[in-house]
Parts: structure tokens; C-alpha cells; sequence
């Protein structure tokens, strides 16, 4: 398996490999490349999530942590005093350090679920949702987000299968194929859960597939893809 360091390099380099080509095309303008960067970057840590200690795991929750009161506070932030808004801090962080946390590292082995690639199509997609329908972005920028997310997810399982060899790829490692997959097969009921929340989002929350469509044509013309 390849180190949080390679992966962090990995993502980066790769991601802006794509972008290049993208801003030379002005499909992607100076701020949304950045934006693209640092999308393909996450993108690339999410399959992690499902190591309890990983460094993607804890700077994800502490960026919820940060992020998911704040959010709140902003909605009811006239209706409360300021204690009570410091104790909602308090207690959001509590309970998604020992609950969500707890909850998920339960629910989830390493190389299970979360590295499978219907599992990069749900983040990409709840990655447009939020995009779109939360931060009301428009449909093409929420599509540029949505394809870096899972860009970078893809690279992530991609680079683990390829470290399942051996240096001089004589020998297959145990691991090999335990990333790059459709389903996990000791989990079939949450890969079940998965697949329907991907049809789910996939009739409520319509894709630009022209922003799509050219992406990949700008790409097979500078024959990257």
C-alpha cells in the first residue's frame, strides 16, 4: 500500500496533468483550476477514511468538526446567546469525535467498502449535490467538482493496486485487487446500500454530462486519455 505522503504527491501531480490541458482549453479558468487542485487532492484521501488512526481520517473530522457547527451556528446564530452557541460547538465535536468516529471505524475494515469504485461515484456525486443544491454553484463548476472527486479517488485505488507488486513485479502481493473494485464481498449488504443511494442520486440530482463530454474531448485531443 502506498504511504499518505505518496498519495498526497500522487494526487497533486496527476491532477494537474488534467488541469493543464483544461485551462489551455478555458473549460477551466485561474480560480476553478486551484479549486480542481484541491478537489483532486481530497479526492484522493477519501479512500482512507476507513483506516481509524490514517492522517485523511483525522483531518476530515476535524474539519467537520470545525466546519458542521459553524454551519449551524450561522443558521440560528440571532436566536441564541453566545454560551449557548460555544456549548453547540462543544458538543457537535464530542459527538462527532466519539460517535461518528466510532461509528464509522465499526462499520468499516481497511480495503473494504470504501475502496471500491461505486463508493468514488457516491462522493463525487454527494460532492455535486453539495455544490449545486447547498453552495449554489452552477451545474458546470459542481460537474468540474464532482469529476476531480472522483479523479482522485480513482488514482488512490489505482496507485494501491499497483504497489500490490513487487518492485520487480514478479510477485502479486495478497492485496492486489482489494482496491480497484465494484463490490466488497464481505460486505454485500452495505455495497447493496451503496448502489442505491447511487441510483438515488443519480435521478434526483442530474448530471451535466456536456461538461463532462468536453472534458473528455479536450483530453483525448492532447492525447492524454
Amino acid at each position: 500500500m502506498a504511504s499518505f505522503q505518496q498519495h498526497v504527491n500522487i494526487s497533486i501531480i496527476s491532477s494537474g496533468v488534467i488541469i493543464v490541458p483544461l485551462h489551455t482549453a478555458n473549460i477551466l479558468s485561474l480560480n476553478e483550476s486551484i479549486i480542481a487542485l484541491i478537489v483532486g487532492l481530497v479526492g484522493g484521501m477519501l479512500p482512507d477514511l476507513d483506516l481509524d488512526d490514517s492522517k485523511p481520517t483525522q483531518i476530515f473530522f476535524q474539519l467537520l468538526s470545525i466546519f458542521i457547527p459553524l454551519i449551524l451556528i450561522l443558521h440560528i446564530f440571532e436566536q441564541i446567546p453566545i454560551l449557548h452557541i460555544l456549548a453547540l460547538w462543544l458538543v457537535c465535536g464530542l459527538i462527532l469525535h466519539f460517535v461518528l468516529r466510532k461509528t464509522l471505524a465499526q462499520m468499516t475494515t481497511h480495503r473494504g467498502i470504501f475502496h471500491s469504485i461505486p463508493m468514488g461515484i457516491l462522493f463525487a456525486q454527494i460532492a455535486l449535490f453539495i455544490s449545486q443544491e447547498k453552495l449554489q454553484q452552477s451545474s458546470e463548476l459542481s460537474s468540474i467538482i464532482a469529476f476531480f472527486i472522483f479523479f482522485g479517488f480513482i488514482v488512490h485505488l489505482l496507485l494501491d493496486e499497483i504497489y500490490s507488486f513487487n518492485l520487480l513485479g514478479i510477485k502479486i502481493k495478497k492485496s492486489f485487487g482489494t482496491a480497484l473494485k465494484l463490490y466488497a464481498k464481505n460486505n454485500l449488504i452495505g455495497t447493496l446500500i451503496l448502489y442505491i443511494l447511487i441510483l438515488f442520486f443519480f435521478k434526483y440530482i442530474p448530471i451535466n454530462t456536456e461538461v463532462f463530454l468536453h472534458i473528455f474531448r479536450v483530453l483525448k485531443d492532447m492525447k492524454i486519455m
